[in-house]
């Protein structure tokens, strides 16, 4: 039920009333994020936490019409995310009020529908701020249904599969499956359960009896056996369905779609991680729920692209930061093959931020945490729970409180809690940035070899795309973020030491928030140290680095929007980190060059060339002339120090004497065009798809430009329209809800959303002294 909404900016007492005259509101289609549409200040009260977007309050109103088809039928209506302090109503009755901006709820309509007109309102309130971390969004920015059953109906909250035992020849599954009587007889009825394999295949179907009381509900537990199981991996994601039919005497009341898979997880203490019984590393990103130009009302292809991009660096775990996110994040992670730390909460019952969730915590909490369980479960990609992260002064009778909640939901799957480093209650202790140092988790392993480890939030590096430095940086010492304070004089001690890379600076002159992509702006430790020390040590089951993705908000620096950890950029560039990732984390023979070779004026420096690659070796050529041939070390890299001159920088890596994958950098002339990429062929009518539309400024002989800055205008005639556009640049205060984006670094994007009519959409990109690019895609 997302289309036809009508909306209102700032508050508007009265307009709960079905009676009230709501024909002079903008007229839009859900989901809806009013917060990024605003103009960013640096002085609006978000703050750097918000990324000095605007807050405020908004109303929307929906009106429905009454279908003669609902009368007898119980109808309600589902919120999958309002931000924050929603309230409800129907033809001015109040259905209730829910303070948790990230879960959702639903209410029922059926005592105040009526013939004709009806009319839906909800108010959300954001206008005390921070009440979060991190840019949060504002308005109803996920989507919502109207969902209509018979009276008596199956709880889809209700249904659980999972698997019990596994092995090659069968899995053992238990379904759970409960309905809800809203007569007043009670009734005898059954449960027919038909599961089809991922071909669709039928593999069996399973009967159970349900009593249920008059107004009551009842549930019943149904064991399952499959023959010759197809498991779900990050390898193979391969997902079943299940069929639930209410039955009573032949009639089918209600029925029931579940995706799931099957799978089994185990932790250990001493080695770590298992899936399916096959011991694993954990290589995951924590993200966050924004989608960078979009804010936080993100379209499913958004996340798509951004998944499949994890994916292909090699990642095989996300953790949701630090929130529950969009339910159809978790369909795409079961889909791509991704496991999911999910997480409930970010504090408890002490704020973190002025007017966050902890002021509503003591009062919502359970109903939250069960609803959010509830909600995930049956999601095979979900491997382990979160509770919380870096909660202030937590107590372990709280957090047993919290366990235990979980665990009569799901006990089939280990509960963590970010940087909840107390034993005792956990089934894995997480830590975060503080096991960064030298020797936390050696001591911690040593004092406590029963407790099972991960890193829910390792490591802390940053990296702007495009721009370089030859010196370390230290976030505490070099670039302090505003949670950081003042400038340190000297690294402590047991941070890990990372030499530089010359002895004096070769690209000086750099804005100060921009942090260099060569792996040596960092917190305390570089990805490469992080990496060789999970790899070494057998009882630590892997992390989560500190993230993924570039997030709107926490922003490194007070004159910007975001902040730069991730190793996707805000506009969805892969960063040089994205390569030295892939290094670690895949087989495919691959190779990267950094820096890029387009610098003007500095013939003769020495720069520093570093590559990465997952071969045995690499050889560097300069203008076809080898620099020589080098080996893959401890030390994750490999530099060549090259006195700069024109040309062609090329990099051949192999194994053994076959040479497997190369790369290459090519001196830039000056700009002279657009090249326009589009991901998408052909757009689909009335999906609401998005496709990306990639710009790259070029020289005269098609040569990517790497610090190209140029304004570059998009013109789109059909029916689609542009949602968006970005840079990746985190200083950039401009709109992303504009036509108009100057290049970063060379680059910037644009979304593309198809229409409901079909016919040709043409996109044009331009930009002054530049031959402009076009790309035409039939919309069907």
């Amino acid at each position: 039920m997302d289309a036809g909404w009508r909306f209102h900016l700032g508050d508007s007492p009265g307009a709960e009333e079905a009676a009230f005259d709501d024909s002079a509101w903008r007229l839009l289609d859900l989901p809806h994020d009013w917060s990024i549409e605003g103009k960013i200040d640096l002085e609006n009260p978000s703050g750097w936490r918000g990324g000095f977007f605007p807050a405020g309050v908004g109303w929307y109103r929906k009106t429905l019409t009454w279908d003669p088809s609902w009368k007898g039928k119980k109808v309600r209506v589902e919120f999958d995310g309002v931000y924050m302090l929603s309230k409800v109503w129907i033809n001015g009755r109040l259905l209730g009020e829910r303070p948790n901006g990230y879960i959702g709820f639903s209410y029922d309509l059926t005592p105040y529908l009526r013939p004709g007109k009806n009319v839906l309102v909800v108010r959300a309130d954001n206008s005390k701020v921070p009440n979060g971390r991190w840019y949060t969004g504002c308005g109803i920015y996920r989507h919502v249904r109207l969902v209509v059953t018979g009276p008596i109906h199956l709880e889809g909250r209700e249904l659980f599969v999972s698997t019990k035992t596994l092995s090659l020849d069968e899995a053992l599954l238990s379904i759970l499956a409960g309905a809800r009587n809203e007569t007043s007889a009670p009734r005898s009825l059954t449960l027919v359960h038909v599961v089809r394999d991922p071909m669709g295949r039928m593999v069996r179907t399973w009967r159970s009896a349900l009593e249920i009381p008059a107004g009551g509900v009842a549930s019943a537990s149904t064991p399952a056996a499959v023959r010759t199981p197809l498991p779900w991996s990050p390898e193979s994601p391969r997902l079943y369905t299940l069929e639930t039919s209410l039955v009573s005497k032949g009639q089918v009341l209600d029925r029931l779609e579940t995706s799931f898979g099957i799978r089994t997880v185990r932790v250990d203490p001493a080695k770590g991680f298992f899936l399916n019984g096959v011991n694993q590393k954990l290589r995951g990103v924590s993200l966050h729920h924004d989608g960078g130009p979009v804010g936080s009302a993100v379209p499913e292809d958004v996340w798509r692209h951004r998944l499949t991009l994890l994916k292909e660096m090699g990642c095989n775990a996300v953790r949701t930061a630090h929130n529950p996110a969009a339910p159809e994040f978790y369909d795409l992670c079961d889909r791509i093959g991704l496991m999911v730390m999910d997480e409930a909460f970010d504090g408890w019952d002490r704020p973190k931020a002025r007017f966050d969730y902890g002021l509503y915590f003591k009062e919502w909490w359970r109903k939250d945490l069960e609803a959010f369980v509830r909600r995930d479960r049956n999601h095979p990609s979900v491997v382990i729970w979160s509770i919380g992260n870096e909660v202030p002064r937590y107590t372990l009778e709280m957090q047993k409180k919290l366990v235990e909640v979980v665990k009569s939901l799901d006990p089939t799957r280990p509960v963590t809690q970010g940087r909840g480093e107390r034993p005792g209650v956990l089934d894995i202790v997480g830590f975060n940035g503080g096991a960064e140092h030298k020797g936390v988790l050696e001591k911690f392993h040593e004092k406590h070899p029963e407790v099972t480890v991960i890193g829910t939030e390792i490591t802390h590096t940053l990296q702007t795309r495009g721009i370089y430095r030859t010196r370390t940086w230290y976030m505490a010492r070099d670039f302090p973020a505003p949670w950081v304070g003042r400038k340190s004089k000297k690294i402590p001690r047991r941070t890990f030491p990372l030499p530089d890379l010359a002895r004096e600076e070769v690209f000086p002159g750099i804005d100060p928030a921009y942090l260099s992509s060569y792996d040596n702006a960092v917190i305390r430790m570089s990805v490469r140290r992080e990496w060789s020390r999970t790899r070494r040590f057998p009882f630590f089951m892997g992390s989560f680095r500190w993230t993924g993705i570039d997030y709107l908000g926490e922003a490194i620096s007070k004159r910007g929007r975001a902040s730069d950890f991730g190793v996707i950029d805000l506009a969805g560039f892969p960063k040089d980190h994205y390569s030295l990732y892939q290094s670690f984390w895949t087989e495919e023979p691959m190779v990267h060059l950094l820096p890029h070779w387009t610098h003007p004026g500095e013939e003769g420096q020495a720069i520093p060339v570093v590559v990465y690659t997952n071969c045995e070796w690499a050889e560097l050529f300069l203008n076809g002339e080898s620099l020589g041939r080098k080996k893959m070390g401890l030390a994750l890299q490999l530099v060549w120090k090259v006195p700069y001159q024109p040309g062609q920088l090329e990099v051949h890596a192999g194994r053994g004497e076959r040479m497997l994958a190369s790369g290459r950098r090519v001196t830039a002339g000056k700009p002279a065009a657009l090249r326009l990429h589009v991901d998408k062929t052909v757009l689909h009518a009335g999906s609401r798809e998005v496709a990306r539309l990639e710009i790259q400024v070029t020289d005269a002989q098609g040569n990517p430009h790497p610090s190209a800055a140029r304004v570059v205008r998009f013109q789109v005639r059909g029916p689609a329209r542009l949602i968006a556009v970005d840079n990746g640049d985190i200083l950039d205060l401009s709109s992303t809800k504009t036509a108009v984006r100057r290049t970063f670094s060379g680059k910037c994007m644009g979304l593309l959303q198809v229409g409901k009519s079909s016919g040709p959409v043409v996109v044009e990109v331009s930009s002054p002294g530049l031959r402009p690019a076009r790309a035409r895609l039939p919309s069907r």
